[in-house]
């Protein structure tokens, strides 16, 4: 509260209104900058953890299970190295520094945080792992926070390395890896373009040494990826490790040489010598970044392995087509390679159309034998499945579909029904689908049936949708999950595909049960 004083003019009172003086931050900080800075940046870290602990739990996960998220802890090194070699500048600027705008700036990305967590995660549920928002949420929240602690022109100052650590959004990365292959190769190629990227930012003080550093960086990345790759690494190895060695190698030799050469801005700073935070206290909006992280923490993410029963059956063969129950016949295969860019080596997708060996009217008032489209796409890595899901797998970007239901089928397997409408062709499709695994492969079945009883009925094809469906993701974004679901959904061929699955099951199985 402002305080009054009083004084006598010209024998009238005035009132004087006078600001209390902001509180003094504690001494130790004044002579110890580098005090102040390391407890800022624990508490940013210990509110981000709060914060987002199930977003990390997820990230463990997915990391267990060797998916392209091993780029995430790797990008955070990355730009650990660009942040460090930027802080080791010397940066001349205006001493304007306007507390205010910071802590509204920094208010208003918090907010923005709150709501990608909040109001748009959920909306992409049955993609998570694909879109992750809850990473995009978390960069918000860390940049909100550094605002309201550092200040919005320190902040600024550090942009490209901000703009480098908002990859941690993996939808982009995905983008850009399953177009070169999906492959460990291709995943370690992509992370060396960003090990090039935090160099750039670290070293580069001229264009020149920005143009040397990528070079150095690109060449040590490359060949770095090229021996591991010959020497048949591990995928926890191939992926992170030249990205790693890129920046660390090319940092510290470029660092080394304009330290030889004289130079003496670019040596690291001596203890003491730290310059003093721009925000000298920092008291409401700590407040304000802990209060935020509490309603993030509260705030769930869709679940992660536990999406579909996966029961285990030890004598299944997966990997080749679907031996054909009593009263069907195959009257096409095919096999798609191309899965394992999503799936991981070995994958495959087989699709096999069924027939009726008879028809019935219960299932057609002409009694024609009904068709039914049987893919099933095995991998070594059972949250892949999760990671990229079925949607990804045909194009149903146009097309509206309602929201899955669980169904027992015989021998302890449990399936999921939903249907699909396709409103350009005026087709809908009734799909079943399951898990299972042998113990070392896990295998997704899903059955198609279409309205359209005719030969020349159209199915969905298998093809790599990641691009295409970006429409319906950022439709999502915008209108909500209600343009792009079935409302009203008519499961006409329930009967006809629960039948097929059981006896699907029981011929893989050979009558035996499985163990979940």
């Amino acid at each position: 509260m402002p305080s009054t004083v009083t004084r006598v003019v010209d024998s009238r009172v005035v009132g004087v209104a006078t600001r209390r003086k902001p509180a003094a931050p504690p001494k130790m900080f004044v002579e110890h900058p580098d005090r102040a800075i390391a407890l800022r940046w624990l508490f940013l870290l210990a509110c981000t953890a709060l914060g987002f602990w199930n977003t990390i739990r997820a990230v463990v996960e997915e990391l267990m299970a060797q998916t392209l998220i091993l780029y995430v802890p790797v990008l955070v090194v990355l730009s650990i190295v660009a942040v460090v070699g930027v802080s080791w500048r010397r940066f001349d600027e205006l001493p304007i520094y306007d507390r205010q705008t910071d802590v509204i700036v920094g208010i208003v990305v918090l907010i923005l945080a709150l709501a990608m967590k909040y109001l748009v995660n959920p909306r992409y549920a049955r993609a998570y792992l694909t879109t992750h928002m809850d990473l995009l949420a978390l960069w918000l929240f860390v940049l909100g926070a550094s605002i309201l602690l550092f200040g919005l022109r320190p902040v600024a100052r550090y942009r490209w390395a901000w703009l480098l650590f908002a990859l941690i959004f993996p939808l982009p990365v995905r983008g850009v890896v399953l177009p070169l292959g999906g492959t460990s190769l291709a995943a370690g190629f992509v992370l060396v373009l960003m090990a090039v990227a935090a160099t750039a930012i670290a070293v580069g003080r001229t264009w020149r040494r920005k143009a040397l550093a990528a070079l150095l960086a690109g060449g040590i990345g490359t060949g770095a990826l090229v021996v591991l790759y010959l020497l048949d690494a591990p995928r926890n190895v191939l992926v992170p490790y030249p990205a790693l060695i890129a920046a660390f190698a090319t940092s510290s030799y470029m660092l080394f040489d304009y330290r030889r050469r004289g130079g003496l801005h670019w040596s690291p700073p001596d203890t003491g010598h730290f310059a003093a935070p721009k925000v000298t206290f920092v008291g409401r909006p700590g407040l304000v970044i802990l209060l935020a992280a509490a309603l993030l923490a509260m705030i769930p993410t869709p679940p992660v392995g536990s999406t579909w029963q996966n029961t285990r059956f030890p004598q299944l063969d997966i990997g080749p087509a679907l031996v054909v129950p009593a009263g069907w016949r195959q009257e096409s295969v095919g096999v798609y390679g191309w899965v394992s860019r999503l799936y991981g080596p070995g994958a495959t997708l087989n699709r096999q159309v069924l027939v009726e060996s008879r028809g019935s009217r219960a299932f057609d008032k002409f009694a024609r034998p009904r068709r039914v489209v049987v893919d099933s796409v095995d991998t070594r890595r059972s949250l892949v499945l999760e990671v990229y899901p079925d949607i990804f797998r045909y194009d149903l970007s146009q097309d509206r579909s309602s929201v899955p239901f669980d169904i027992d089928l015989p021998f302890g397997v449990r399936g999921r029904m939903w249907s699909v409408v396709d409103d350009t062709r005026y087709l809908t499709y009734t799909v079943l689908s399951w898990w299972w695994t042998n113990g070392s492969r896990t295998q997704q079945v899903m059955l198609w049936a279409v309205d359209n009883h005719e030969p020349d009925a159209y199915f969905p094809e298998p093809r790599i949708t990641i691009m295409a469906n970006l429409n319906s993701l950022m439709i999502i974004l915008l209108r909500g999950n209600a343009v792009l679901r079935d409302s009203d959904p008519q499961y006409k061929d329930r009967t006809l595909l629960i039948g097929l699955a059981s006896g699907l099951i029981a011929a893989q199985t050979g009558g035996g049960g499985g163990a979940t």
